[in-house]
């Protein structure tokens, strides 16, 4: 295979390489601009690919993939397999910092794809490896090796990352009041939550929820970053109270989205983008004097109140892009943004969500949510598994907030939470309302994620794909091993081999057959031995 390497259009080696794996060491370039890798790889035995934007693997090939990458922004990562699952090509690059663009055309006349790596270097840019991965192996076996290549330093993350969340979002929305929040968290502490995260809303007086009549202009009002006093009249001693129930207390702020009506905006409209979008625009992160004055409001929280940490939203509004570049600069800015926030409280708790929950990312945020998807615990589900195999064991995952219909079907709220037991249970419910048989089923799935806290937090994770969907996600210690199946076709997959307590938990639409082993239904109630209904359990 040969390798040509070229910068700002000027090739300047080539290279003859041969071999199932390779690790190809870039080194430094004197002129910064764009670096480009080109080589084309046979189309023999493809049938998928994945990059770390899919929520799932695609079960076709296309004319063309793109992969787009910056530090804020996914990783530079493209696997082809087959329909086995088996890796055939992995390309990845070690920079995760440097915007950078994967591209592969299909040549059909050569039968053959050709790839291009496009990255934005700069004076700042260290040596990296270009890794093409051809061994016979499962995807994610190449994926799994590709993070130990990074070699990023091992995260301690505080055990309050793990527990479970309860989130003003889905249920109030900006209407959230001081009372509204006492009440709700009251319920949810009473049923299993550990913390809670007060959403959008409180930073202004206007009480709303999402409607398309409200989003074109939704965030105009932030960027102060003071709380309402009007909605929380006395917010200290409010947070207290909460903390008093058991509850870590985390605010949601969105540093770089700058509210058009917001005060500080006229001091830095210069440093911000002029395009208006849901009412805000977008702060220019190479401008540090403005940054600095947006981390100064954001970490004064943490000062001001005895806030024990921050939900940090929309971190990946700068997407990667050859032209202007913006990688380094968002990162600096994260950097900044979390050393601010830690040094005031070491043990902040930082939530990052689904764009940004990349390893570049694992040293400034302590937990990583999947996006939003109220309603869908299939697409939580799915989105849990894509952040796990970007990030790895040992990290806190968070279900994106289980939120559901007050009608819904007990087996499919049950469902709900056997989904984001995936990740660390979150919801986001009006919890005064709940009827008796939803507080059984989320205090009994709440009980069972605590009781087995140690396997899901130190247990190894396995991730099974089929064509473009998750049929099931398993977590394993030496001890145990607990499974949630998706695809009741793949009951046998999980059974295989077992020599451990197994717990099976039925995410699927079938009841599944377990001769001779426990079940329980969707709230915890015995059900008939071997059979285990749609939101139940089984241990074997």
């Amino acid at each position: 295979m040969k390798i040509t390497l070229s910068i700002n259009r000027t090739q300047y080696q080539s290279i003859e390489v041969s071999g199932d794996y390779l690790c190809l060491p870039i080194p430094a370039r004197p002129e910064a601009g764009l670096l480009q890798i080109a080589f084309a790889l046979p189309i023999i035995d493809f049938h998928g690919f994945w990059i770390p934007e899919n929520r799932v693997p695609s079960s076709k090939i296309n004319w063309t993939i793109e992969a787009n990458s910056a530090a804020q922004r996914h990783f530079p990562f493209l696997a082809f397999f087959n329909t086995a699952q088996q890796n055939r090509a992995s390309i990845a690059v070690t920079n995760l910092h440097d915007d950078c663009r994967i591209t592969a055309r299909m040549n059909q006349e050569d039968c053959t794809y050709e790839l291009t790596l496009e990255i934005c270097t700069s004076p700042e840019t260290e040596p990296f490896e270009l890794i093409v991965d051809q061994r016979d192996q499962p995807w994610l076996s190449c994926l799994d090796d590709y993070r130990q290549r990074l070699a990023l330093p091992r995260q301690n993350f505080p055990a309050a990352a793990w527990e479970p969340v309860f989130c003003t979002w889905y249920a109030v929305h900006a209407a959230v009041t001081q009372d509204w929040v006492e009440k709700n968290a009251a319920v949810a502490a009473g049923l299993g939550c550990s913390t809670l995260i007060i959403d959008d809303g409180w930073c202004f007086a206007e009480m709303k929820r999402v409607s398309p009549e409200t989003i074109s202009s939704w965030y105009e009002n932030i960027g102060d970053w003071e709380v309402d006093e009007g909605k929380f009249p006395d917010f200290s001693a409010h947070v207290r109270r909460m903390q008093a129930l058991g509850l870590k207390y985390l605010l949601w702020v969105s540093p770089l989205l700058i509210g058009d009506h917001s005060r500080i905006y006229p001091q830095i409209q210069a440093s911000t983008d002029e395009n208006y979008l849901e009412g805000y625009h977008l702060l220019n992160v190479t401008q540090r004097k403005e940054t600095a004055l947006i981390l100064e409001k954001v970490s004064a929280l943490m000062q001001k109140y005895p806030l024990d940490g921050l939900k940090i939203d929309f971190l990946d509004q700068f997407y990667p892009n050859l032209t202007n570049p913006r990688g380094r600069q968002t990162l600096d800015f994260i950097a900044r943004l979390s050393a601010a926030i830690r040094k005031h409280n070491p043990d902040a708790l930082l939530e990052f969500r689904q764009g940004y929950a990349t390893p570049a990312m694992l040293p400034y945020a302590t937990q990583f949510r999947a996006g939003d998807v109220p309603f869908d615990f299939l697409d939580n589900f799915q989105r849990l598994a894509q952040i796990r195999i970007a990030l790895g064991d040992g990290v806190p995952v968070h279900a994106d907030p289980a939120y559901w219909h007050p009608q819904e079907r007990p087996e499919n709220i049950a469902r709900h939470l056997i989904a984001s037991l995936a990740g660390v249970p979150m919801l986001s419910l009006e919890m005064t309302t709940l009827a008796d048989h939803e507080r059984a089923i989320i205090s009994h799935w709440l009980q069972f994620y605590r009781e087995h806290l140690q396997t899901f937090k130190c247990g190894h994770w396995q991730v099974q794909y089929h064509h473009s969907a998750v049929s099931w996600v398993a977590v394993r210690t030496a001890t145990e091993q607990i499974a949630i199946i998706n695809d009741n076709a793949c009951l046998g997959e999980v059974l295989a081999g077992q020599e451990t307590p197994l717990h099976i938990l039925n995410l699927s639409p079938a009841v599944l057959s377990l001769p001779g082993c426990q079940a329980w239904g969707p709230a915890g109630d015995p059900a008939p031995a071997g059979s285990v209904p749609l939101g139940g359990r089984a241990c074997c």
